[in-house]
């Protein structure tokens, strides 16, 4: 099986980060269950290339295009088949003024494709990743979700993700939350050690699925 591990943590080389740490361990977790073919990209890291949004991307086939836009063009590909490939994909993000951080949206806007990942028909959005592909999207944040209503109402991101994918037609998005980090009253350490508790538990149960 082909995992593909996206981090997504704008200080891309903090290991004092909850996001990195519990990449890290996600990932051994997943080599220590057998899973060897793990492919990862980290988006903050100046390495990385993920074109943004421009005109390239609503330019009819054939269109001329400046230098940047063609080798933007060659990126996208790229970023697509290594998305299309992946047979199930770990998304460690930090949460953003209560959304998801820029560089995954713009990892987004370059593997949402018309007749790619989805298409459109007159009144539906059709789905053309495999939907049994798992989504594992693991969030850290400062604040609790479900402490404070305005919280609640805020709570962009996991909608976001579950929402984008459905539009893929993947419908197995497993979100785990670690929580509440910032907050005076909690005890962060615990905190975290419950994170890495519940993803170990979860990588466990998905090798329990997925092996063949």
């Amino acid at each position: 099986m082909k995992i593909l591990q996206i981090m997504c943590h704008p200080d891309f080389d903090g290991k004092h980060r909850i996001s990195n740490i519990l990449a890290k361990i996600g990932e051994e977790k997943l080599i220590e269950e057998g899973f060897n073919n793990i492919e990862k990209i980290n988006l903050y890291n100046p390495s990385t290339h993920i074109p943004v949004m421009d005109k390239f991307m609503f330019n009819y086939e054939g269109a001329l295009l400046t230098d940047r836009e063609q080798k933007d063009k060659i990126r996208q590909k790229e970023l697509l088949e290594q998305w299309k490939s992946a047979e199930a994909v770990f998304i460690y993000m930090p949460l953003h003024n209560f959304n998801v951080v820029s560089k995954f949206k713009d990892y987004v806007d370059n593997i949402m494709i018309v007749n790619e990942t989805f298409k459109c028909e007159v009144e539906s959005l059709i789905g053309l990743d495999p939907s049994n592909k798992q989504i594992t999207f693991v969030i850290t944040s400062g604040g609790e979700s479900d402490k404070h209503i305005q919280y609640t109402n805020l709570d962009f991101a996991v909608q976001y993700v579950r929402g984008i994918f459905s539009v893929l037609g993947i419908d197995k998005v497993k979100v785990i939350r670690v929580e509440g980090l910032d907050l005076a009253f909690n005890n962060k350490e615990k905190i975290v050690e419950k994170g890495i508790s519940v993803l170990k538990e979860w990588i466990e149960e998905f090798s329990r699925k997925n092996k063949k």
